[in-house]
Protein backbone atom coordinates (compact mmCIF):
# COMPACT_ATOMS: atom_id res chain seq x y z
CA UNK A 1 0.00 0.00 0.00
CA UNK A 2 2.90 2.34 0.80
CA UNK A 3 4.45 1.66 -2.62
CA UNK A 4 1.11 2.40 -4.30
CA UNK A 5 0.77 5.65 -2.36
CA UNK A 6 4.32 6.66 -3.30
CA UNK A 7 3.58 5.94 -6.94
CA UNK A 8 0.36 7.93 -7.20
CA UNK A 9 2.07 10.73 -5.26
CA UNK A 10 4.86 10.82 -7.83
CA UNK A 11 7.46 9.85 -5.21
CA UNK A 12 8.44 6.46 -6.64
CA UNK A 13 12.13 6.04 -7.47
CA UNK A 14 11.75 3.86 -10.56
CA UNK A 15 10.35 5.31 -13.78
CA UNK A 16 8.45 2.98 -16.07
CA UNK A 17 9.39 2.72 -19.72
CA UNK A 18 6.79 3.48 -22.38
CA UNK A 19 6.51 -0.21 -23.18
CA UNK A 20 5.83 -1.03 -19.52
CA UNK A 21 3.22 1.73 -19.33
CA UNK A 22 1.46 0.46 -22.46
CA UNK A 23 1.61 -3.10 -21.09
CA UNK A 24 -0.02 -2.11 -17.78
CA UNK A 25 -2.59 0.05 -19.56
CA UNK A 26 -3.50 -2.88 -21.79
CA UNK A 27 -4.05 -5.12 -18.77
CA UNK A 28 -6.09 -2.45 -16.94
CA UNK A 29 -8.20 -1.71 -20.02
CA UNK A 30 -8.95 -5.40 -20.45
CA UNK A 31 -10.13 -5.50 -16.82
CA UNK A 32 -12.23 -2.34 -17.24
CA UNK A 33 -13.95 -3.72 -20.32
CA UNK A 34 -14.60 -6.99 -18.52
CA UNK A 35 -16.36 -4.98 -15.81
CA UNK A 36 -18.31 -3.02 -18.41
CA UNK A 37 -19.27 -6.29 -20.12
CA UNK A 38 -20.84 -7.45 -16.86
CA UNK A 39 -22.68 -4.13 -16.41
CA UNK A 40 -24.04 -4.11 -19.96
CA UNK A 41 -25.02 -7.75 -19.76
CA UNK A 42 -26.83 -7.10 -16.46
CA UNK A 43 -28.86 -4.26 -18.00
CA UNK A 44 -29.51 -6.19 -21.20
CA UNK A 45 -27.45 -3.90 -23.45
CA UNK A 46 -26.35 -6.83 -25.59
CA UNK A 47 -24.86 -4.75 -28.37
CA UNK A 48 -22.36 -3.17 -25.98
CA UNK A 49 -21.76 -6.52 -24.30
CA UNK A 50 -20.59 -7.80 -27.69
CA UNK A 51 -18.53 -4.63 -28.23
CA UNK A 52 -16.82 -5.12 -24.88
CA UNK A 53 -16.14 -8.75 -25.72
CA UNK A 54 -14.37 -7.57 -28.88
CA UNK A 55 -12.52 -4.90 -26.86
CA UNK A 56 -11.24 -7.46 -24.36
CA UNK A 57 -10.13 -9.66 -27.28
CA UNK A 58 -8.33 -6.67 -28.78
CA UNK A 59 -6.43 -5.97 -25.56
CA UNK A 60 -5.50 -9.62 -25.16
CA UNK A 61 -4.14 -9.48 -28.70
CA UNK A 62 -2.15 -6.37 -27.75
CA UNK A 63 -0.63 -8.27 -24.82
CA UNK A 64 0.50 -10.99 -27.22
CA UNK A 65 1.88 -8.31 -29.55
CA UNK A 66 3.91 -6.76 -26.72
CA UNK A 67 5.05 -10.19 -25.52
CA UNK A 68 6.84 -10.70 -28.83
CA UNK A 69 8.75 -7.43 -28.39
CA UNK A 70 6.64 -5.56 -30.91
CA UNK A 71 6.36 -1.78 -30.97
CA UNK A 72 4.19 -0.24 -28.20
CA UNK A 73 3.41 2.55 -30.68
CA UNK A 74 0.94 0.29 -32.50
CA UNK A 75 -0.67 -0.78 -29.23
CA UNK A 76 -1.05 2.83 -28.10
CA UNK A 77 -2.87 3.77 -31.29
CA UNK A 78 -5.11 0.73 -31.08
CA UNK A 79 -5.96 1.57 -27.45
CA UNK A 80 -6.65 5.17 -28.39
CA UNK A 81 -8.94 4.19 -31.26
CA UNK A 82 -10.74 1.60 -29.14
CA UNK A 83 -11.46 4.08 -26.34
CA UNK A 84 -12.81 6.69 -28.77
CA UNK A 85 -14.98 4.21 -30.68
CA UNK A 86 -16.24 2.52 -27.52
CA UNK A 87 -17.17 5.84 -25.90
CA UNK A 88 -19.05 6.90 -29.02
CA UNK A 89 -20.94 3.60 -29.38
CA UNK A 90 -21.80 3.47 -25.67
CA UNK A 91 -23.17 7.01 -25.87
CA UNK A 92 -25.42 6.07 -28.80
CA UNK A 93 -26.46 2.89 -26.99
CA UNK A 94 -27.34 4.22 -23.51
CA UNK A 95 -27.09 8.02 -23.79
CA UNK A 96 -24.59 10.62 -22.64
CA UNK A 97 -25.99 10.69 -19.10
CA UNK A 98 -24.09 7.49 -18.27
CA UNK A 99 -20.76 9.30 -18.64
CA UNK A 100 -19.01 7.24 -21.32
CA UNK A 101 -17.92 10.45 -23.03
CA UNK A 102 -15.72 11.10 -19.98
CA UNK A 103 -13.25 8.60 -21.40
CA UNK A 104 -12.52 11.04 -24.19
CA UNK A 105 -11.52 13.63 -21.61
CA UNK A 106 -8.79 11.39 -20.21
CA UNK A 107 -7.38 10.92 -23.73
CA UNK A 108 -6.24 14.56 -23.83
CA UNK A 109 -3.44 14.30 -21.18
CA UNK A 110 -2.64 10.78 -22.40
CA UNK A 111 -1.98 12.12 -25.91
CA UNK A 112 0.57 14.59 -24.55
CA UNK A 113 2.15 11.92 -22.37
CA UNK A 114 2.51 9.68 -25.43
CA UNK A 115 4.04 12.54 -27.45
CA UNK A 116 6.60 13.00 -24.67
CA UNK A 117 7.35 9.28 -24.25
CA UNK A 118 7.70 8.47 -27.96
CA UNK A 119 9.89 11.51 -28.68
CA UNK A 120 13.10 9.44 -28.95
CA UNK A 121 11.69 6.66 -31.11
CA UNK A 122 11.25 6.49 -34.86
CA UNK A 123 7.56 7.14 -34.32
CA UNK A 124 6.24 10.67 -34.01
CA UNK A 125 3.09 11.63 -32.18
CA UNK A 126 1.57 15.03 -32.65
CA UNK A 127 -0.72 15.44 -29.63
CA UNK A 128 -2.75 18.15 -31.36
CA UNK A 129 -4.01 15.62 -33.93
CA UNK A 130 -5.14 13.24 -31.19
CA UNK A 131 -6.74 16.01 -29.14
CA UNK A 132 -8.51 17.50 -32.17
CA UNK A 133 -9.84 14.08 -33.18
CA UNK A 134 -11.05 13.44 -29.63
CA UNK A 135 -12.78 16.82 -29.45
CA UNK A 136 -14.45 16.29 -32.81
CA UNK A 137 -15.83 12.86 -31.85
CA UNK A 138 -16.89 14.19 -28.45
CA UNK A 139 -18.85 17.10 -29.95
CA UNK A 140 -20.48 14.91 -32.61
CA UNK A 141 -21.45 12.27 -30.06
CA UNK A 142 -22.81 14.84 -27.62
CA UNK A 143 -24.85 16.67 -30.27
CA UNK A 144 -26.19 13.39 -31.60
CA UNK A 145 -27.34 12.39 -28.11
CA UNK A 146 -29.56 15.47 -28.03
CA UNK A 147 -31.53 14.50 -31.12
CA UNK A 148 -31.28 10.70 -31.10
CA UNK A 149 -32.86 8.65 -28.36
CA UNK A 150 -30.66 5.99 -26.71
CA UNK A 151 -31.02 2.51 -28.16
CA UNK A 152 -31.28 0.94 -24.69
CA UNK A 153 -32.73 1.96 -21.34
CA UNK A 154 -30.65 0.87 -18.38
CA UNK A 155 -33.19 1.79 -15.75
CA UNK A 156 -34.07 4.92 -13.85
CA UNK A 157 -31.87 7.90 -13.07
CA UNK A 158 -30.38 6.21 -10.03
CA UNK A 159 -28.83 3.39 -12.08
CA UNK A 160 -27.61 5.82 -14.71
CA UNK A 161 -25.97 7.88 -11.96
CA UNK A 162 -24.28 4.75 -10.61
CA UNK A 163 -22.86 3.98 -14.06
CA UNK A 164 -21.79 7.62 -14.41
CA UNK A 165 -19.98 7.48 -11.06
CA UNK A 166 -18.23 4.24 -12.05
CA UNK A 167 -17.09 5.78 -15.33
CA UNK A 168 -16.00 8.96 -13.56
CA UNK A 169 -13.92 7.02 -11.04
CA UNK A 170 -12.32 4.92 -13.76
CA UNK A 171 -11.44 8.03 -15.74
CA UNK A 172 -9.97 9.77 -12.67
CA UNK A 173 -7.92 6.67 -11.80
CA UNK A 174 -6.61 6.53 -15.38
CA UNK A 175 -5.63 10.22 -15.39
CA UNK A 176 -3.97 9.93 -11.96
CA UNK A 177 -2.00 6.87 -13.10
CA UNK A 178 -0.72 8.60 -16.23
CA UNK A 179 0.06 11.88 -14.51
CA UNK A 180 1.88 10.04 -11.71
CA UNK A 181 3.92 8.15 -14.30
CA UNK A 182 4.65 11.40 -16.12
CA UNK A 183 5.69 13.13 -12.88
CA UNK A 184 7.95 10.24 -11.86
CA UNK A 185 9.65 10.24 -15.27
CA UNK A 186 10.24 13.99 -15.09
CA UNK A 187 11.64 13.76 -11.56
CA UNK A 188 13.84 10.84 -12.56
CA UNK A 189 15.23 12.83 -15.48
CA UNK A 190 15.77 15.86 -13.22
CA UNK A 191 17.69 13.76 -10.69
CA UNK A 192 19.73 12.22 -13.50
CA UNK A 193 20.50 15.68 -14.86
CA UNK A 194 21.52 16.89 -11.40
CA UNK A 195 23.89 13.93 -10.98
CA UNK A 196 25.35 14.52 -14.43
CA UNK A 197 25.83 18.22 -13.70
CA UNK A 198 27.53 17.34 -10.42
CA UNK A 199 29.78 14.93 -12.28
CA UNK A 200 30.56 17.56 -14.88
CA UNK A 201 31.30 20.05 -12.11
CA UNK A 202 33.77 17.59 -10.61
CA UNK A 203 35.34 16.92 -14.00
CA UNK A 204 35.64 20.64 -14.68
CA UNK A 205 37.57 21.20 -11.45
CA UNK A 206 39.50 17.93 -11.20
CA UNK A 207 42.42 16.33 -12.98
CA UNK A 208 41.31 12.97 -14.39
CA UNK A 209 44.58 11.10 -13.75
CA UNK A 210 45.50 12.19 -10.23
CA UNK A 211 42.15 13.29 -8.82
CA UNK A 212 43.72 16.61 -7.84
CA UNK A 213 42.06 19.94 -8.51
CA UNK A 214 42.87 21.94 -11.62
CA UNK A 215 43.64 25.62 -12.16
CA UNK A 216 39.98 26.62 -12.02
CA UNK A 217 39.85 25.48 -8.38
CA UNK A 218 42.83 27.65 -7.53
CA UNK A 219 41.13 30.70 -9.04
CA UNK A 220 37.90 29.99 -7.12
CA UNK A 221 39.81 29.56 -3.86
CA UNK A 222 41.77 32.76 -4.50
CA UNK A 223 38.53 34.73 -4.94
CA UNK A 224 37.31 33.41 -1.60
CA UNK A 225 40.59 34.30 0.12
CA UNK A 226 40.54 37.83 -1.28
CA UNK A 227 37.01 38.37 0.02
CA UNK A 228 38.12 37.28 3.50
CA UNK A 229 41.38 39.26 3.24
CA UNK A 230 43.38 36.29 4.50
CA UNK A 231 47.14 35.74 4.43
CA UNK A 232 47.97 32.75 2.25
CA UNK A 233 50.96 30.86 0.95
CA UNK A 234 51.63 28.71 -2.09
CA UNK A 235 53.86 25.71 -2.59
CA UNK A 236 54.90 24.83 -6.11
CA UNK A 237 56.53 21.42 -6.53
CA UNK A 238 58.02 19.67 -9.54
CA UNK A 239 58.97 16.00 -9.82
CA UNK A 240 62.70 15.71 -10.46
CA UNK A 241 63.77 14.02 -13.71
CA UNK A 242 60.22 13.01 -14.58
CA UNK A 243 61.01 12.90 -18.29
CA UNK A 244 63.73 10.39 -17.53
CA UNK A 245 61.18 8.20 -15.72
CA UNK A 246 58.84 8.27 -18.72
CA UNK A 247 61.62 7.64 -21.23
CA UNK A 248 63.23 4.85 -19.22
CA UNK A 249 60.31 3.00 -17.64
CA UNK A 250 57.39 4.01 -19.84
CA UNK A 251 54.40 6.33 -19.49
CA UNK A 252 52.45 3.78 -17.43
CA UNK A 253 55.15 4.00 -14.78
CA UNK A 254 55.09 7.80 -15.07
CA UNK A 255 51.35 7.78 -14.45
CA UNK A 256 51.87 5.65 -11.34
CA UNK A 257 54.44 8.16 -10.11
CA UNK A 258 51.99 11.02 -10.56
CA UNK A 259 49.22 9.13 -8.75
CA UNK A 260 51.51 8.23 -5.84
CA UNK A 261 52.76 11.80 -5.52
CA UNK A 262 49.19 13.11 -5.60
CA UNK A 263 48.23 10.80 -2.72
CA UNK A 264 51.10 12.15 -0.63
CA UNK A 265 49.97 15.72 -1.24
CA UNK A 266 46.37 14.90 -0.35
CA UNK A 267 47.44 13.31 2.91
CA UNK A 268 49.77 16.17 3.86
CA UNK A 269 47.47 19.21 3.69
CA UNK A 270 44.39 20.48 5.49
CA UNK A 271 40.87 20.04 4.19
CA UNK A 272 40.67 23.76 3.43
CA UNK A 273 43.84 23.73 1.34
CA UNK A 274 43.71 23.26 -2.44
CA UNK A 275 46.09 20.84 -4.15
CA UNK A 276 46.21 21.39 -7.89
CA UNK A 277 47.97 19.68 -10.77
CA UNK A 278 49.49 22.82 -12.22
CA UNK A 279 51.35 21.37 -15.18
CA UNK A 280 52.59 18.04 -16.48
CA UNK A 281 54.56 17.11 -13.36
CA UNK A 282 54.04 20.32 -11.38
CA UNK A 283 51.77 20.45 -8.35
CA UNK A 284 50.62 23.66 -6.70
CA UNK A 285 49.24 23.93 -3.17
CA UNK A 286 47.34 26.98 -1.97
CA UNK A 287 47.26 27.31 1.80
CA UNK A 288 44.84 29.92 3.21
CA UNK A 289 45.62 31.41 6.65
CA UNK A 290 49.18 30.13 6.42
CA UNK A 291 52.47 32.05 6.66
CA UNK A 292 55.66 31.20 4.81
CA UNK A 293 57.37 29.37 7.67
CA UNK A 294 54.43 27.02 8.15
CA UNK A 295 54.16 26.49 4.40
CA UNK A 296 57.87 25.66 4.28
CA UNK A 297 57.44 23.06 7.02
CA UNK A 298 54.58 21.49 5.07
CA UNK A 299 56.68 21.46 1.88
CA UNK A 300 59.57 19.78 3.71
CA UNK A 301 57.21 17.18 5.16
CA UNK A 302 55.85 16.46 1.68
CA UNK A 303 59.37 16.24 0.25
CA UNK A 304 60.34 13.71 2.92
CA UNK A 305 57.27 11.59 2.17
CA UNK A 306 58.00 11.73 -1.56
CA UNK A 307 61.50 10.33 -0.96
CA UNK A 308 59.91 7.25 0.67
CA UNK A 309 57.80 6.41 -2.35
CA UNK A 310 58.80 3.22 -4.11
CA UNK A 311 57.37 2.56 -7.56
CA UNK A 312 57.89 -0.75 -9.35
CA UNK A 313 58.08 -0.37 -13.12
CA UNK A 314 56.35 -2.80 -15.54
CA UNK A 315 59.80 -4.37 -16.01
CA UNK A 316 60.22 -4.96 -12.27
CA UNK A 317 62.74 -2.16 -11.61
CA UNK A 318 62.45 -0.08 -8.44
CA UNK A 319 61.93 3.60 -9.14
CA UNK A 320 62.73 6.24 -6.52
CA UNK A 321 61.65 9.85 -6.96
CA UNK A 322 62.24 13.26 -5.42
CA UNK A 323 60.69 16.69 -5.80
CA UNK A 324 61.91 20.27 -5.71
CA UNK A 325 59.73 22.97 -4.13
CA UNK A 326 59.41 26.72 -4.20
CA UNK A 327 57.45 28.51 -1.44
CA UNK A 328 55.96 32.03 -1.51
CA UNK A 329 53.62 34.08 0.66
CA UNK A 330 50.90 36.61 -0.19
CA UNK A 331 52.82 39.50 1.38
CA UNK A 332 55.45 39.15 -1.35
CA UNK A 333 53.30 40.32 -4.24
CA UNK A 334 50.11 42.11 -5.27
CA UNK A 335 48.09 39.19 -6.59
CA UNK A 336 48.12 35.43 -7.05
CA UNK A 337 50.07 35.64 -10.31
CA UNK A 338 52.94 37.42 -8.56
CA UNK A 339 52.96 34.90 -5.70
CA UNK A 340 52.98 31.89 -7.99
CA UNK A 341 55.70 33.49 -10.11
CA UNK A 342 57.79 33.99 -6.97
CA UNK A 343 57.34 30.31 -6.01
CA UNK A 344 58.18 29.28 -9.56
CA UNK A 345 61.40 31.33 -9.54
CA UNK A 346 62.51 29.64 -6.33
CA UNK A 347 61.56 26.24 -7.74
CA UNK A 348 63.61 27.01 -10.86
CA UNK A 349 66.57 27.97 -8.69
CA UNK A 350 66.27 24.72 -6.73
CA UNK A 351 66.18 22.74 -9.96
CA UNK A 352 69.44 24.34 -11.03
CA UNK A 353 71.14 23.79 -7.70
CA UNK A 354 70.89 20.15 -6.82
CA UNK A 355 67.10 19.50 -6.90
CA UNK A 356 65.37 17.56 -4.09
CA UNK A 357 65.07 20.66 -1.93
CA UNK A 358 62.71 23.35 -0.62
CA UNK A 359 63.50 26.99 -1.43
CA UNK A 360 61.63 29.69 0.42
CA UNK A 361 63.75 32.79 -0.20
CA UNK A 362 65.04 34.54 -3.32
CA UNK A 363 68.64 33.51 -3.92
CA UNK A 364 71.00 35.55 -6.07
Amino acid sequence: MKNLWNYISGEAKIALTMKQVVLYVTVVMACIHTLLFVIFLYFGVYMMAVVNTLSVSLYLGCLVWLHYEKSPYVVFNLCYAEVIIHAMLATFAVGSSCGFLLYMVCMVPIAYYAAYSFRKSEHFINPVIYVFTTMLVFVISKCASWVVEPMYNIGNGFFRDIVYIINYLLVVITIVAFMSTFLIQIRTLEELMIRKNQRLEVLSTQDALTGLSNRRSINEKYKDIIKKKEVYSVILGDIDDFKHVNDTYGHACGDNVLKSVAEVFKASVRSDDVVCRWGGEEILVMLPQCNKDTATQIAERIAESIRKILIVSPGGEEVRITMTFGVACSNEGEDIKDIIKGADNRLYYGKGHGKNCVIKEDVQ
